[in-house]
């Protein structure tokens, strides 16, 4: 079963003074940035040309995977990923950017799926998920990448120190059973799906496993975007697009009846009474 449910000196001493501070600060938004905007790949045809996530909305509910894109979007993309996952890492940015290739077209969420023989995904994707409740799950989940030689509880723990994050909270999240039990069940969702291994993409129900690109990528995101768009001039809204092409896209029975009952029916327009 599938679970879900933020005294003066003179000026020439000021100035002289202030010029390290400003220097320093400049370094730590540049850091900041760089994070914000995911980890690249040292394959440069892994890396979209241009990352700009905020041109497409962000998620903010805790409970829920992190997500980039709209809710009603016509295209769902879920990523399952695991910290130690070396083509996980080639991915992020462009985790970080396809939604936003197409605006409110595509939604993209991400979910774990740690590995049993990457013996600390599991506590890292913990620490992500721990990260999110206190609003900054992309944050964390860049730094976990930058950081993937050492990812014990210390160096997760000065991550999440280095973010700012409310500490005692954060100890009390990643120790929280029901944490885990979400990580844990996200990876059971991605076996039943069919997507054993990392990285794990389904697009509207079709799994892909693997990665080849970004310009793959893109160009399997951007079919999917038309097939979509053919079925919303028929006059399909987006949860009937959705089901519609997971039909489409799954020829075996079981996946799609996972697919439906874990994914599609739990983002299903309640009727009005």
């Amino acid at each position: 079963m599938f679970r879900y449910e933020f005294q003066s000196r003179p000026a020439s001493s000021g100035l002289r003074a202030g010029i390290p501070c400003l220097l320093l600060l400049l370094a730590f938004s540049m850091n900041a940035a760089a994070q914000d905007i995911g980890v690249p790949s040292a394959n440069p045809a892994d890396n979209p040309p241009q990352v700009n996530p905020d041109l497409a909305t962000r998620s903010t509910d805790p409970d829920r995977p992190p997500a980039y894109g709209p809710e009603d979007a016509e295209v769902l993309i879920m990523v399952f990923s695991d910290y130690q996952c070396p083509s996980c890492r080639r991915i992020n940015q462009a985790t970080h950017q396809i939604a936003a290739e197409f605006p409110g077209e595509v939604r993209l969420e991400l979910w774990h799926h740690p590995l049993p023989s990457h013996k600390a995904a599991e506590i890292a994707a913990v620490a992500a998920v721990a990260a999110q409740r206190q609003g900054r799950f992309w944050e964390m989940h860049d730094r976990i990448f930058a950081n993937k030689e050492r990812l014990d509880e210390a160096r997760l723990e000065a991550l999440a120190l280095e973010l700012g994050l409310d500490m005692d909270r954060y100890r009390a999240d990643v120790k929280d059973p029901a944490v885990l039990e979400r990580v844990r069940s996200e990876a059971e969702l991605a076996v039943a799906l069919g997507a054993i291994n990392t990285p794990g993409f389904v697009i509207n129900g079709k799994v892909k496993q693997g990665w080849a690109s970004w310009p793959n990528f893109r160009s399997i995101v951007g079919k999917e975007v038309a097939a979509a768009n053919a079925l919303a001039e028929q006059g399909m809204d987006p949860s009937e697009i959705r089901n519609q092409r997971a039909i489409e896209n799954n020829d075996n029975s079981e996946t799609y009846e996972a697919y439906r009952s874990a994914v599609l029916e739990p983002r299903a327009p309640v009727a009005p009474e």
